[in-house]
């Protein structure tokens, strides 16, 4: 009962917020996003697991219902046909009955309930990434002290074992210096890899917000807050590879020579800090583990080769959807009919989309990121700039996993940024003028147009 007062409360609420402005709503749904985890594991129910899911029907009735500059909509036809083409083959393939009512429907949510985060993120202007950036800021700060006093007193504190923390109950694998074995943690998320990916995508918007010219110098301390949070909770929650993709966007702002001198002290500043805490606590250095070749040799080949072309030469139009490797809730796990699952997301595409919905992804990556590049003269250039590598590098890395594409709520944000860096930020608008049939104006995105 209480988790389904959770989710009506979500919904409201969230289409209250989006009805005033797009950053709100989308601030306040990744808010539930942030604390599902942590929702799921206290209010074990079935409602728990539609928490998400219900502040997201908030977003999106809140978005279709309020009025869009004709800038925004210029801006949403640009990606506006991938989105109905990635959605109109997964609801195709649902009605062929290869799998239990329950299960498709699963599928189906797990293959296109994200994707209008491709159009939310398009239509973001510069006034809306700010305020997005302060919702990250909070969300951010808060996740870590969830994750700072699990450290401290131990995760069974905030989440108890249970049917929905299992995976997190079978991750103590992390030394400690005594010898013993710790969890990896979690914070308010389902697992500890998916709170470092969030804090990973977190970073382009926090980072461009702070690197702004205009920026408020309060402002910038509150990002710089965040970001350090962020990177810090990439190493306490032990995953290997989100600590992998984290130095390459560290490396990556190194390099970006529109930030100003100041800007690079306190980047240093954060890097030393954060660099003193890793070195002195053997419980923050579980990716130095990836000096293990073999083991990186053998996770690859398992993911990419083992049963890949078997797969599409057996279910060319796929297994069903929800039949490939879509994460089921365990109460419906005994519906599904043959199972296959490999551990790797473009496989799962493959398994329950067939060839054409693993080519239709394919084709969309490849139009993504051959795009034009972020103009210097933008004022969130090294945010775009780190969208562009984080993204790739997530996209990259589903060959080695599962659940980019059902992650909660990485995925949406994941989505959100895609839709932000496919779409340029300059587009010619044709504005209504009253001295002269039309004109085409040239200017940075704005809410409106000749405003």
């Amino acid at each position: 009962m209480i988790a389904f007062v959770i989710c009506l409360a979500a919904f409201v609420s969230v289409y209250i917020a989006g009805r005033r402005s797009l950053s709100a709503g989308v601030g306040l749904a990744l808010g539930f996003g942030y604390l599902y985890g942590f929702i799921r594991a206290n209010y074990p129910q079935p409602a728990g697991y539609f928490i998400f899911d219900a502040s997201l029907a908030g977003l999106y009735l809140a978005i279709l219902t309020r009025k869009r500059s004709p800038l925004e909509r210029r801006k949403m036809r640009q990606i506006a046909p991938w989105v109905l083409i990635m959605t109109a083959w997964p609801m195709a393939l649902a009605v062929l009955p290869l799998q239990d009512a329950m299960i498709q429907l699963v599928g189906l949510r797990g293959q296109v309930f994200f994707l209008p985060f491709l159009l939310i993120g398009a239509m973001l202007d510069d006034n809306e990434l700010r305020k997005l950036a302060f919702w990250l800021a909070v969300l951010n700060i808060i996740a870590f002290a969830f994750a700072g006093g699990e450290y401290v007193l131990g995760i069974a504190r905030f989440l108890p074992r249970n049917a929905a923390t299992a995976v997190i109950y079978a991750s103590k694998d992390v030394a400690t210096s005594g010898g013993d074995f710790a969890y990896r943690i979690p914070s308010t998320f389902v697992n500890p890899a998916g709170y470092g990916g969030v804090m990973v995508l977190s970073l382009p918007i926090l980072v461009g917000a702070w690197a702004r010219v205009e920026e408020r110098t309060w402002n910038r301390v509150l990002f710089a807050v965040s970001i350090a949070a962020a990177v810090l909770g990439v190493f306490v929650c032990a995953s290997r590879s989100q600590a992998v993709l984290l130095i390459v966007l560290a490396i990556v702002v190194s390099l970006s020579f529109r930030v100003r001198l100041t800007a690079y002290l306190a980047w240093a500043v954060i890097a030393a800090a954060v660099g003193w805490l890793v070195v002195t606590s053997p419980r923050l250095q579980r990716f130095t583990t990836l000096q293990d070749t073999s083991y990186v040799q053998v996770r690859l080949r398992g993911s990419v080769n083992e049963g890949f072309l078997e797969e599409a030469e057996n279910y060319p139009l796929g297994n069903g959807l929800g039949g490939g490797g879509t994460s089921i809730p365990y109460f419906l796990q005994d519906r599904l009919v043959n199972p296959q699952i490999i551990e790797n997301e473009y496989a799962r595409i493959m398994t329950e989309l067939g060839i054409p919905g693993l080519a239709i992804w394919l084709a969309f990556i490849f139009w993504v990121f051959t795009r034009a590049a972020p103009r210097r003269s933008d004022p969130w250039f090294i945010g775009r700039r780190l969208a562009y590598v984080a993204t790739l590098m997530f996209l990259a890395q589903g060959v080695i996993g599962l659940g980019l594409l059902t992650w909660i709520p990485g995925t949406a944000m994941l989505m959100l940024l895609i839709g932000w860096i496919a779409v340029p930020n300059r587009l010619r608008v044709a504005v209504a003028d009253p001295w002269a049939p039309s004109i085409i104006r040239s200017d940075f995105i704005r809410s409106r147009v000749g405003t």
